[in-house]
């Protein structure tokens, strides 16, 4: 303290002007505490009771003021009362400016509700050593960067994962992807016009084959011509050339189509739900 003044003495204490200045800017030093509470800040008391609240010490502007407590509603101000002394000169002067915090309305009105209550020091330095250090805390910050980094594609969307699960079981966050219902995912192949555009879909589960698409494959087969004498004496028709008609085989497909499905484990595609 700057000051301290040592009243309980014998001998008559002199109050005078110069005295009761020191004592003002004396206690004065202790508006500092207004200035570290802050704004709308209960420092003690202003416990509530149901719809009740007790007398206590507030901060509104960085100053220290009185609450006087009572019934809740819903804003409160400060309450101004100038109390008038008479001085020696027999004049009757506001001595005291008295200033307290009440429920009601005012000049100038505060939202009982935007009050916060402050921790005690001791609550503040339990929480500080409990709490984990400058290094603990930048590892921790790598780590969500990094995460960050590997979550992008889950929440911007655009990724699908396969689900091994019944679709009811599909976690919260997550929905099935119905576009890819019955379908592989192929990857993307900007020099291939099959695999060119994102988002595409195309194939069959089978095919139907076509004669360009048969193999270059030749059939072999003897045919026994029978022998007849003709009026000129060689094959039949006469002169010396064979008379064969076109022939054909037996038919041996059926035009059924054909299987392409490769071995396969069906799952549900899902995709991101995020809100």
């Amino acid at each position: 303290m700057k000051y301290i003044f040592k009243f309980l003495q014998t001998g008559g204490v002199p109050l005078t002007n110069d005295l009761m200045a020191l004592i003002e800017e004396a206690y004065g030093i202790f508006e500092v505490l207004g200035d570290l509470s802050g704004n709308l800040t209960i420092l003690s008391g202003c416990d509530i009771t149901g719809t009740n609240v007790a007398p206590g010490i507030v901060a509104i502007e960085g100053k220290l003021y009185y609450f006087e407590g009572g019934s809740i509603i819903s804003t409160v101000y400060i309450h101004k009362e100038d109390i008038a002394k008479t001085f020696e000169d027999q004049t009757t002067k506001t001595l005291i400016e008295k200033r307290t915090v009440r429920f009601g309305s005012g000049a100038v009105n505060y939202n009982w509700s935007d009050f916060v209550k402050l921790q005690t020091l001791k609550e503040i330095q339990s929480k500080v050593d409990n709490s984990v250090s400058r290094q603990e805390f930048e590892v921790a910050l790598a780590d969500i960067e990094l995460l960050k980094l590997k979550t992008a594609p889950i929440v911007n969307g655009g990724v699908v994962w396969a689900f091994g699960k019944p679709v009811d079981e599909i976690p919260a966050g997550w929905k099935e992807c119905t576009d890819i219902r019955g379908k592989a995912v192929v990857g993307w192949d900007p020099d291939d016009p099959d695999f060119e555009d994102i988002g595409n879909s195309g194939g069959s589960k089978t095919i139907l084959l076509t004669v360009s698409q048969l193999p270059k494959i030749k059939f072999q087969y003897t045919r026994t011509l029978p022998w007849s004498s003709g009026s000129g004496g060689g094959f039949s028709g006469g002169g010396n050339q064979f008379n064969i008609g076109p022939s054909e085989t037996n038919e041996l497909g059926n035009n059924d189509p054909i299987n392409i499905m490769i071995p396969h484990f069906i799952a549900a595609f899902i995709e991101p739900n995020l809100p």
